[in-house]
Parts: structure tokens; sequence; C-alpha cells
């Protein structure tokens, strides 16, 4: 039975001490960013996007009962992550050759005003993150893989054009009828953005954690660096067609179909971001240190180690 007793009490005791050394929180962060690194061509004006995301939390802090040292352990969980960039392209002038059915040549030439284009992506994230606390302040260094569960882009040109000039004949034709040219009404798109279907970035958290309603609040910053290129590939061309004969007798228009900007004129997608994060946090670890009672003349003494809070 006395065996039994202290079986049990040393159970109850390291289940106090692991769930003093894990804690679980949900959060949010928003922050400025972008998902491109490196463009080419004709691509210009990026502007900064959004990044934000809604986190799911676990860390676990290895024992401590040393007073003055700092918890070490790791961080890690869920989140559902959203990132918005844009990118315009003025003055588009473009010409590529092509042919139709009969082998004939076509020179098609396309022109815009500008064409501003938003890309988006969803992912669920999952960090691995080495994790430090000490008086109150914590920090996290590790890496967060991401699998993009949406990826589109938003499309809107401004006043575009196209003719076909058949080579052989010299001939020039202006109109929708022949050469599928983007009207008015259809100069706005939604379509997928060719993606990848893995992100992988170096991921740092940092900051002050407060006392709210009973638990706790970590409160900071946090910064995003993509490792890799989160890209299958580019486009050749920002806009192809299907020619039509060149005979009057077809009443079939050209299909032309124009592609992102991100497709065709950026040659690395990645990810940056840095912005703010709050985590509200059940069960925060402590640091325990030793406690133990004597008599001396009559009188207790205490000693009492670990963070105060």
């Amino acid at each position: 039975m006395a065996i039994a007793m202290m079986l049990m009490t040393g159970m109850s005791s390291a289940q106090s001490r692991l769930n003093k050394s894990m804690s679980y929180g949900a959060g949010l962060r928003v922050g400025l960013g972008s998902m491109m690194q490196k463009s080419e061509g004709e691509a210009s004006d990026r502007t900064k996007g959004f990044d934000g995301a809604v986190e799911g939390v676990f860390t676990y802090y290895f024992p401590q009962h040393k007073t003055k040292l700092p918890l070490f352990g790791f961080r890690t969980g869920l989140s559902l992550g959203f990132r918005q960039n844009s990118l315009t392209m003025d003055n588009i002038d473009l010409t590529y050759q092509a042919a139709d059915a009969q082998g004939n040549s076509i020179t098609y030439h396309a022109t815009a005003e500008d064409v501003k284009e938003t890309d988006l992506q969803l992912a669920l994230e999952l960090p691995v993150m080495f994790s430090a606390y000490y008086n109150r302040i914590f920090g996290n260094l590790g890496l967060r893989m991401g699998i993009p569960v949406m990826s589109r882009y938003k499309q809107v040109m401004s006043n575009p054009t196209l003719t076909a000039t058949y080579d052989e004949f010299d001939v020039t034709i202006y109109g929708e009828r022949v050469t599928g040219r983007v009207s008015s009404d259809d100069n706005k798109k939604k379509a997928k953005l060719d993606a990848s279907s893995f992100n992988l970035c170096l991921s740092f958290e940092a900051g002050y954690t407060f006392n709210v309603l009973g638990n706790k609040l970590q409160a900071g910053m946090y910064l995003d660096y993509g490792l890799v290129d989160n890209f299958k590939g580019k486009g050749d061309n920002f806009t192809d067609a299907d020619p039509a004969a060149i005979d009057g007798a077809s009443s079939t228009p050209a299909t032309v179909i124009v592609h992102s900007l991100t497709d065709s004129y950026v040659s690395n997608v990645g990810i940056f971001c840095m912005g703010i994060r709050g985590v509200y946090v059940w069960s925060y670890p402590k640091q325990q240190g030793s406690s133990s009672s004597s008599s001396r003349k009559g009188r207790s003494k205490v000693r009492r180690g670990g963070t105060r809070w």
C-alpha cells in the first residue's frame, strides 16, 4: 500500500510538472509583406501586400529548477494563413508570332494602358520552432511550413486592343470578330495562380507576456522569409491567341487568353512578411525553484525560487 501511494504521488507530481511545462494558445497575426522576390521583363510598380493568420499554438518547455536561468523548449501548432500581393504593368505593347490552321503566319500586336493584378493565397501552416522564455520575454526561431489550399489572381485591364497582321498578304485586321480583341466587358478576370504546393519560411517571433484575465497574453512581432521558390513555372507570353482563318467565310473569332502577370513576368515567387501578433495562452509554464523550511531559534524560514508573474 505504501509503495502504491508513493508511486501515485510521484506520478501526480510528474504530471503537475508536465502541465506547468506545456501551454496552449490561440491568436492572430497581421502584417505587411510580399509574395514577390524577383521580377523580370516588363513587370513594374510592385506594391506591398498583406499577411495574416488565425493561429493555434502549442508550446513545451523543458523543466528548469534553477531560479535565474531561462526556459527552453519548442513551439508548434496549426494556422490558417492569408497573403495578398499586387503587381502592376503599365503601357503594354507586345508582339508575337502565331499561325492559323492553314499555316498562314500571323503577327499579333497586343496593347493596353495598364494591367493591375492581385495575387491571393490561403495556406495551412505548421511551425516547428525553438522557443525560449525568461522574465516574461519570449523568443521563437525555426521553420514555418505551408500547404496552399487556394492560389488565385484577380486582374483588371485598361483599354486593351489586339490586331492581327497576316504577313504573307500584308493585311492587318482590326476588330473583335477575327482578332478576338478583349472588349470592355471582358477586361476583368479571375483565375488560378500557378503556385507551388509547398511553402517553407524561416520564421522569427519575439515579444512580451502580460497577465490578462487569469491567463497570459503574448504580444510581439514576427518575421517570415521564404526559403523555397513558391512557383511552378512561368508563361511564355502575357497573351496568347488561337488564330482564326483569314477567309471571310469563317465566323469564328480568334480566342484570346490573357495570362497572369505573375505567371508571365516573375521569375521567383517567395514570401517576405513582418508584422504584429498576439496569442492568448492557457497553462503557461513557470520556472520552479526548490522550497524548504527549517526552524532556527524558534523561527521558520522558507526559501522560494522561480520567476514571479
